[in-house]
């Protein structure tokens, strides 16, 4: 009798230990299939990441293609008040001033900004190539990268005559192959739309080339270091 009684007692806690491991089974899985109330509020504000996330793409395009073709007024429309541009160790402040004659004095002079294919030998990798966008929760503010390739240069210095009837034809400066990235921050105005408040030119490395040529050569540039208005197309400040 009491071996009969010990074994019922030992057949219902098994039978209960095994019920209640399968409520919990059943209670999370329940749990996993059943969104939580937070993750149903961030739907929306993931699509609006994306949607925002599309919108600077489109305006960067917008900046290349502007850069590309020489519309310089149209790039510093691009840039909030007070912008700053960081290019070759120079800082150019503010869009009416430093942005202004970086855009539209700077870069016409020397022939700089147009897209090329990289330079032989010197193409970018996989890594530097990547690109990424990262809009703020509050969808006002955005980082940004983007990888680049275009040609820069700088007027010849020289007075000589040569250089003189150079520039008369439309020459007269020194151009090569420079890659690398754009850091872009970006903010949105009263109005809601984009606008660029800090790019900086993030150089990994250039080349003396020119399309049309089968070989490239390392070149070594020296960083803006004469302020305005010292130097006339300088840099507000230097790095």
């Amino acid at each position: 009798m009491t071996r009969h009684l010990k074994s019922r007692r030992s057949f219902v806690r098994k039978l209960g230990a095994g019920a209640s491991a399968v409520l919990v089974s059943v209670a999370g899985t329940a749990r996993a299939e059943t969104p939580t109330a937070d993750s149903a509020l961030n739907a929306p504000l993931r699509v609006a990441l994306l949607e925002e996330e599309k919108v600077l793409r489109k305006l960067h395009q917008r900046f290349e293609q502007a850069i590309d073709q020489g519309r310089h007024d149209e790039v510093i429309g691009m840039f909030t008040v007070d912008a700053e541009v960081v290019f070759n160790g120079g800082i150019f402040s503010q869009r009416d001033n430093g942005v202004s004659r970086l855009y539209r004095e700077r870069f016409p002079s020397g022939k700089t900004g147009g897209r090329i294919a990289p330079a032989p030998g010197f193409e970018l990798s996989a890594d530097q190539q990547a690109d990424s966008v990262d809009v703020s929760p509050d969808l006002r503010a955005a980082t940004a990268v983007f990888p680049y390739s275009i040609q820069v240069g700088v007027p010849f210095e020289t007075e000589s005559s040569l250089a003189a009837m150079a520039r008369l034809h439309g020459e007269g400066v020194r151009t090569w192959w420079e890659g690398g990235a754009y850091k872009v921050t970006y903010r949105k105005d009263d109005a809601g739309s984009w606008m660029i408040s800090r790019l900086e030119y993030d150089t990994q490395s250039r080349a003396d080339w020119r399309p049309g040529r089968s070989y490239a050569q390392p070149i070594s540039v020296g960083r803006l270091s004469t302020r305005f208005p010292a130097d006339p197309q300088g840099p507000d400040d230097v790095v």
